[in-house]
């Protein structure tokens, strides 16, 4: 509550810019880009309405120009002198602000800036007198029309999110340096933190990480050292990328952000048996650097992409990438409970708010609600949205075969059940006659009454006439059960030898190929309303299918969907999301991208968007990335390799620790236990009991034995991480201890701990023990039984170099002494192996 008031108050005192030359000047573009979130995320907790340590306020320009007990805060066109410039360079311990971490020094640098300029801050707009739209009149975006619903449900506030302003590609600054050799957009933005490039081998090591998640081989790094050629780091790049293990290890990101599991989740959690074939759909899309529009199309609305059953391997992939729309958490036993109406508006939930997170970085959670606390979206925008999914439906009847194919297998069917039904026929004559001898048998038994009453026309007679006559019909009848054991010798032989040619054929009957997949249907769409508190069960207002009100607040215009059947609703979502109108969806997904090469995005919170999110710290530069990502077809390989190949990113860093999935890859590549599965259904690596034991599902498994934990055969279990199996309520300890996460709800930027129990696992795990066996035997087979050599060669495989003189003399003495598999252990633990420089 708390959070939410200061955030309250902060817009009210917000910039409104009045008219668009106004809010294109350049103070208040300062202002909206850097200074107000920057206030927001770091200062007003102390410092806002809710509280005012040292009696300071910074939620308005007259407050800080007012200042608190020690004088005023801002001194306008004087940075040096303000007590708030003095303050966030910590040059005093009793007034060093933020205490615990200090702003990033361009942080502090907006802040001069912005006090040397004047100290602006855009007056509050005042309510508009704007006469409403006419019928079927269009309404503009918020800053260009006042009738615009959400100028009117903020009063003018909200509106300077920089992520809602239009992208704007930046001239290039020039360069400073002139022999600093830049060629890349990126380091012409980045020029003043540049620094000299770091060693070949650290970024031998870090390239292979980034792109593919493994480790470089030694052959790979011996090649790459020893390539003179000026292009040669520009060449391993290309190789990397066309690599078939660039896209499992880019995928994993992919499917954190949109919650991938092979489960349903909730108490069941039931294993979804063709849910892997999403997985694989954005493998093989990032592998063949599918445009991200289309990405963004096949997941949301592939079905609606196609005008029939798939014709070509494309639209069969458009077909399985609507696995996005199935993949979140189900709770199947709600039918159990009558709760199926609360479980479906959980499902419209989950999707409007993961398609929020991944797609255009805005947290939609609290709109389900009420407004928005902090950013300019409404109650009725989060409806609006489900509106788009409302028809959504399971597409378990729609085959994934392509069309031919699904003729071919009409065709099959159609002649084994040829083949069949005389086989069957025979079989229920011998049925009905059996059944003929006991019921003639039973009706010896009845008494007159009962025969009596079986003689009267039943549909005539009063109810408990009904009753009687249904008892006495019961007690003749002959259930199949029943007729069997009247077969004599030649007829149960006859039957048993049906049975056994029936099964057979239907054996060999072809197939569909089904998935987890959704569509709609265009005659079925129920109508969304607005809920009360969220509440499924109190519906208001109804609403119309639409986007974010603040850029476009009409009803979305929905075109027929080719296939004539669904609705063509979330392909004008996946349409908006990927147009240049919305400024979002490209700033994002190049944030992700920076993000998985530097460990934070520019944008540090990848997730949020929003006014309660990070700003950019290089505003101009994500700008930059995101119109180079348009301007090359949506291609993320072209600016992965822009990124990879600048001098920003080959420079020397901070050391950053390998995911759960690069670090248990890194074990098996390193060992050779690493198998080359690229595909399929999930391998189930082995549980202790004590986790098997702890959950009640596995206890009580069901007849498809969805519930329970079934190991592969362990020398399938060595694939990558990425086909592991992805459960809801039960994580593989190893990966858990290092920091993979729930899978619940979209996961834009993982946690980073650092405990006890990865040191223990590391060491003592049954995963880390085998790989350290296997390793040794790696060693002694490619090395023989020379110390010496075995150490080069685990250096070389492990870490990418050859030992010092020093290292080579403590691990041979360390292999001679405790044994060679003690040494691969040891070399295993070293914070070398585990990060990444």
């Amino acid at each position: 509550m708390k959070r939410g008031l200061l955030l309250h108050w902060l817009v009210v005192s917000a910039v409104w810019a009045v008219g668009l030359a106004h809010a294109q000047e350049p103070r208040a573009e300062h202002f909206a880009r850097h200074i107000q979130p920057l206030l927001t995320s770091r200062c007003l907790s102390c410092h806002g309405p809710d509280e005012q340590e040292g009696e300071l306020r910074l939620d308005s320009r007259e407050a800080a120009l007012k200042g608190g007990k020690r004088g005023p805060a801002v001194i306008p066109e004087k940075p040096a002198e303000s007590l708030l410039i003095r303050a966030v360079k910590h040059e005093k311990h009793e007034y060093a602000m933020p205490p615990k971490e200090r702003l990033a020094a361009s942080d502090v640098a907006a802040l001069e800036r912005w006090i040397k300029e004047g100290a602006f801050w855009p007056e509050k707009r005042p309510q508009s007198s704007a006469s409403p739209a006419a019928p079927g009149e269009r309404i503009g975006d918020a800053w260009h029309d006042e009738r615009n619903p959400i100028v009117k449900t903020f009063r003018g506030q909200r509106l300077e999110l920089w992520s809602l302003k239009p992208i704007e590609r930046p001239t290039l600054p020039e360069i400073q340096n002139p022999k600093s050799e830049i060629e890349n957009g990126i380091d012409a933005l980045c020029e003043a933190t540049i620094a000299p490039p770091t060693s070949p081998r650290t970024l031998l090591r870090r390239l292979f990480f980034d792109l593919t998640g493994l480790p470089a081989r030694p052959d790979e790094v011996e090649q790459f050292l020893a390539d003179q050629r000026p292009d040669a780091y520009e060449r391993l790049v290309d190789r990397l990328l066309t690599s078939p293990h660039f896209g499992e290890h880019q995928a994993r990101a992919w499917l954190d952000v949109v919650r991938y599991s092979d489960s349903n989740g909730f108490d069941w959690d039931e294993f979804r048996p063709q849910a892997w074939r999403f997985r694989d759909w954005v493998i093989r899309s990032l592998n063949a650097d599918k445009p991200y529009d289309q990405f963004v199309r096949e997941q949301l609305a592939g079905d609606e992409l196609l005008d029939g059953p798939p014709r070509s391997a494309a639209e069969q992939e458009a077909l399985i990438a609507t696995g996005y729309l199935r993949i979140g958490p189900q709770d199947n036993s709600s039918s159990l409970f009558n709760e199926q109406a609360r479980s479906r508006a959980e499902w419209m939930n989950d999707l409007v708010e993961t398609t929020g997170t991944a797609f255009l970085g805005l947290t939609f959670n609290c709109c389900r609600c009420h407004d928005h606390k902090y950013d300019p979206v409404s109650h009725a925008d989060y409806y609006r949205f489900r509106a788009l999914f409302e028809a959504v439906k399971y597409g378990d009847d729609l085959p994934l075969d392509l069309a031919d194919e699904q003729e071919a297998i009409k065709r099959d069917m159609a002649a084994t059940d040829k083949q069949i039904e005389p086989i069957q026929k025979r079989r229920d004559e011998l049925l009905a006659a059996a059944k003929g001898r006991v019921r003639e048998r039973k009706s010896k038994e009845l008494t007159d009454e009962e025969r009596a009453l079986l003689a009267l026309a039943r549909d005539e007679q009063p109810a408990d006439v009904k009753q009687k006559i249904d008892a006495a019909a019961k007690r003749v009848d002959a259930s199949d059960d029943e007729a069997r054991k009247e077969f004599n010798e030649e007829e149960k032989k006859g039957d048993e030898a049906a049975a056994k040619e029936i099964k057979e054929l239907s054996g060999r009957r072809r197939k569909f190929t089904h998935g987890l997949v959704a569509t709609d249907k265009k005659d079925d769409v129920p109508q969304t309303h607005v809920l009360f508190q969220g509440d499924y069960r109190a519906e208001r207002e109804a609403v119309v299918p639409g986007f974010l009100s603040a850029l476009d607040p009409n009803p979305a215009v929905i075109a027929p969907a080719a296939n004539g059947k669904t609705t063509g609703r979330r392909l004008a979502l996946a349409n908006w999301i990927a147009s240049k109108e919305n400024p979002l969806a490209a700033r994002v997904i190049a944030n992700r991208l920076w993000q998985g090469h530097f460990g934070q995005g520019l944008v540090a919170t990848p997730g949020d968007f929003g006014l309660a999110g990070t700003p950019p710290t290089n505003p101009e530069l994500l700008d930059w990335l995101a119109s180079e990502l348009m301007s090359r077809g949506w291609s993320l390989k072209s600016l992965h390799r822009r990124i990879v190949t600048s001098r920003t990113y080959r420079q020397p860093r901070q050391a950053r620790r390998l995911t759960a999935e690069q670090l248990r890859d890194s074990l098996l590549a390193v060992s050779g236990l690493l198998t080359n599965k690229t595909s399929g259904p999930p391998v189930w690596p082995e549980l202790p009991t004590e986790v098997l034991t702890a959950n009640p599902a596995f206890l009580d498994d069901n007849e498809t034995k969805t519930k329970g934990w079934y190991p592969s055969p362990h020398h399938e279990q060595h694939a990558r991480s990425v086909f592991q199996v992805q459960k809801r309520t039960v994580k593989v300890p190893f990966m858990e201890t290092f920091d993979l996460p729930e899978n619940m709800v979209a996961c834009s930027r993982r946690n980073v701990s650092t405990v006890p129990p990865q040191a223990l696992s590391l060491l003592n795990s049954p995963l880390a023990v085998e790989a350290a066996k296997t390793f040794a035997e790696r060693l002694k087979a490619d090395a023989g039984d020379d110390t010496a050599a075995q150490v080069t060669l685990a250096f070389r495989l492990a870490l990418a170099r050859e030992p010092s003189d020093e290292e080579a003399a403590a691990c041979i003495e360390l292999g001679k002494t405790q044994g060679i598999i003690q040494f691969c252990r040891v070399v295993l633990n070293l914070n070398e192996f585990v990060y990444v420089d």
